[in-house]
């Protein structure tokens, strides 16, 4: 999905109000103020979970003025996960591809003209 697919998906959980394309990495008092922000969350499953003893913490704000939660994330799927998948499955999905051009092929090769007599 690109950008805006995705941040439609979100969206349409009902627990969201709303996506911001582009927010940057840390959360600021301003931004929270700016976009009345009341809950902050993070999940459980993440490629870097060890955000808190960053000297540099992203949410430092939002904990400080506790609006942060974790919460429990259902799967264990990370964006490492899925393109393992991907590149895992990468050669089925060229020799799928390449039978489907094929036979793709002989069709339009094979193809007549049908009168309608």
């Amino acid at each position: 999905m690109n950008l805006h697919e995705r941040s439609l998906s979100v969206l349409a959980c009902q627990y969201v109000d709303e996506v911001i394309i582009g927010a940057p990495w840390e959360i600021s008092k301003d931004m929270i103020t700016t976009f009345n922000i009341s809950s902050v969350v993070h999940g459980s499953i993440a490629e870097n979970d060890d955000f808190q003893e960053e000297r540099d913490n992203p949410y430092a704000v939002p904990i400080s003025m506790g609006i942060f939660k974790v919460l429990d994330s259902p799967l264990d799927i990370t964006t490492t996960t899925i393109i393992r998948r991907i590149v895992s499955n990468h050669e089925a999905y060229q020799k799928r591809n390449q039978k489907k051009g094929e036979s793709e092929k002989r069709y339009y090769e094979d193809k007549t003209y049908v009168s309608g007599d």
